[in-house]
């Protein structure tokens, strides 16, 4: 067999993913990292790629390293994926990485808002001005269907029914799904439609929400929006913040699991159940501080 171009098989992994499986430009540049790391490794020592005793002297090499446990893990996923790729389309012989250990990540809970501090925040655009009833109708989106902020930008003018209040969104790997917009959400998002979207477009362009040049918001755009207005928070909040939001307040309000992972667009529904050990956590909490009993003596 051929000695393979380390650089060449890279590219044409990069272009799978991209093109063949729809991953995210995100994923992508994780990826693109990683999997440069490791072959900067291998040309700097002139090392053949496809011995094992090479793998096992990179993943040495990366263990000493000061990474987190979190970045060890995602480079070893992607190196395992890298190789996992080679072997279904018979570039190479025998799966060269069973062997590679897969940190365990301890899940950290995700950080969500409270019912009032979601108010104060979609209360804080001025709807006296263009740039406020868009930024107010951006938050509401996020918060009242739990999309992610690349669903959100992703959104065109024909994706909006407006007599059935849903938004058509595509997520991870260009999944379609439908999510349903509540009369609130849906009264700021047609204000901003009737009297803001035109006004800000300057020429001919099919996305809804759009930044002060009349151009499809970005993802940079939309976060820069959320820190201008949580500023009297003493936490981080990220659009993703506003997901775990809407995914807590529905299961704190009774709704069934399944429904909640429809609406996030999850795959498998372990993905949705960090919100179950999250509102157990708070559970918790709320027990030790009532109940006499739970309470340490002093």
């Amino acid at each position: 067999m051929a000695k393979l171009d380390l650089k060449k098989e890279i590219e044409g992994y990069l272009n799978y993913l991209r093109f063949e499986r729809n991953y995210s430009p995100n994923t992508l540049r994780s990826y693109n990292i990683d999997l440069l790391d490791f072959y900067n490794y291998c040309k700097e020592r002139d090392l053949d790629f496809t011995n094992k005793r090479v793998i096992r002297s990179y993943i040495q090499n990366i263990a000493q390293k000061n990474y987190k446990k979190s970045t060890i893990a995602r480079k070893l996923i992607s190196l395992r994926s890298f190789f996992e790729y080679l072997l279904t389309y018979d570039k190479i012989k025998e799966d060269l990485t069973v062997f590679i250990p897969i940190p365990k990540i301890e899940k950290r809970l995700p950080q969500f808002l409270s019912v009032d501090e979601v108010y104060k925040l979609l209360e804080a655009p001025s709807l006296d001005n263009l740039l406020g009833i868009r930024d107010r109708a951006i938050l509401e989106t996020l918060y009242a269907t739990g999309i992610r902020v690349s669903e959100l930008v992703g959104i065109n003018e024909e994706d909006i029914n407006w007599n059935y209040g849903e938004i058509r969104v595509f997520g991870k790997r260009a999944k379609e799904r439908v999510v349903i917009i509540e009369e609130n959400t849906l009264r700021i998002l047609q204000l901003y439609n009737d009297h803001v979207r035109s006004k800000l477009l300057k020429k001919p362009e099919k996305a809804f929400f759009l930044n002060a040049k009349g151009e499809r918001i970005t993802d940079r755009g939309v976060r820069l929006i959320l820190k201008r207005y949580t500023k009297f928070l003493e936490k981080r909040v990220s659009p993703h913040t506003l997901r775990h939001t809407f995914a807590t307040h529905l299961l704190e309000g009774g709704a069934d699991l399944r429904y909640v992972q429809e609406l996030l667009g999850h795959v498998r529904i372990s993905t949705t159940q960090i919100y179950t050990h999250l509102t157990s956590e708070q559970i918790r909490n709320i027990y030790t501080k009532a109940y006499p009993r739970a309470k340490k003596e002093e």
